[in-house]
């Protein structure tokens, strides 16, 4: 008896249009208007595996308790307007293809007054969630889930990290200088914001899990890709670079 051959197609899972495909390292193809292309080319993607502090899980939940709309329009908007709904201080550029898998999603962005030019880029999306993960030298190393579903007659909207601080100086921030606490800050203000397109006002729930308090030492050379170190110096460089211009053109 014959057995029925499988081809390649079968094998292929149903989810794998949702899935980015990714190179070893990141380039950035397209860089919108107003955007700092800093801290992303050339690096690689950056995992909890690959960072320094504890492991923690944090998540950010908010109820939809009159919005009669589905989760689907829910994660649509939120892909659509995801940069409005940000803080002042961080600013998000998708690129032309917005939040679709694979795409790079430029970060210029502040933490306690500092600049901390990066970016994410989206390693899953669907109809119901989207999933970014960052690169080397991002404050931190791990994955950021935003998704939305039904509980009861509510629409649940949802943030889920899990990271550790990328390098012992932003552990140090998180700790010591409040930067964990303005990480939720930055959530809870996404959360309301996407609540207000729907007419609604909620208080954030938020849930903190730390996985491993383990720190990572053998990690602590990460601080050579520190996004902020780098952004510092791009920005006390730029009157030099000012002045190369004339040269270059020639």
């Amino acid at each position: 008896m014959s057995t029925p051959s499988t081809s390649s197609d079968d094998r292929t899972p149903r989810d794998a249009p949702y899935w980015a495909q990714l190179a070893e390292r990141l380039t950035v193809s397209e860089v919108p208007a107003g955007a700092i292309n800093l801290n992303v080319t050339g690096h690689r993607l950056a995992g909890p595996v690959q960072g320094f502090g504890p492991l923690w899980r944090k998540v950010y939940r908010l109820h939809l308790t009159t919005a009669a709309d589905a989760p689907t329009e829910v994660v649509r908007v939120w892909k659509d307007r995801f940069p409005e709904l940000q803080p002042p201080q961080n600013r998000f550029y998708p690129a032309l293809g917005g939040v679709a898998p694979g795409q790079i999603v430029l970060l210029n962005a502040s933490m306690r007054g500092l600049p901390v030019n990066s970016g994410v880029v989206v390693l899953y999306a669907d109809e119901e969630s989207f999933t970014f993960m960052t690169p080397e030298g991002c404050p931190e190393a791990g994955w950021i889930t935003c998704s939305a579903y039904r509980d009861g007659a509510a629409t649940i909207a949802e943030v889920q990290t899990i990271g550790r601080s990328n390098d012992p100086v932003f552990e140090l921030g998180f700790r010591f200088l409040g930067g964990a606490k303005e990480q939720e800050k930055i959530w809870a203000h996404v959360l309301q914001s996407l609540a207000s397109l729907f007419g609604e006002a909620g208080e954030v729930e938020t849930q903190r899990t730390c996985l491993d308090p383990r720190v990572q030492w053998s990690r602590a050379g990460n601080v050579w890709r520190n996004a902020t170190i780098w952004s510092m110096v791009h920005a006390m460089t730029t009157p030099l670079r000012w002045l190369a211009r004339p040269f270059r053109r020639r």
